[in-house]
């Protein structure tokens, strides 16, 4: 699958992963818990895929990934059949 973005730019596997888990709903804190990287990392993929997707935040740039192919049948290998709990 290819990750390419618009302009040449192409999303990394951790920005797809994150915005994967972004289009399903996920918070930061609920990404960082399923893919074990921290809250500041998920915010550091989500800030580059924005740049690259000419998004103005982590909805638009959820859809235009989902739109660009970049999130068809994508699910994080990280992810799959993680049980995220967190105490709110």
């Amino acid at each position: 699958m290819s990750w390419s973005a618009k302009g040449g730019d192409s999303l990394t596997k951790g920005e797809a992963e994150v915005l994967g888990l972004v289009d399903s709903g996920l918070s930061n804190r609920e990404i960082a818990a399923a893919l074990s990287i921290a809250v500041g990392t998920v915010k550091c993929h989500l800030h580059r895929a924005y740049e690259k997707l000419q998004a103005r935040n982590r909805i638009e740039a959820a859809v235009k990934a989902r739109e660009r192919g970049h999130l068809s049948s994508f699910v994080p290998s990280s992810a799959q059949g993680a049980n995220v709990t967190l105490d709110r």
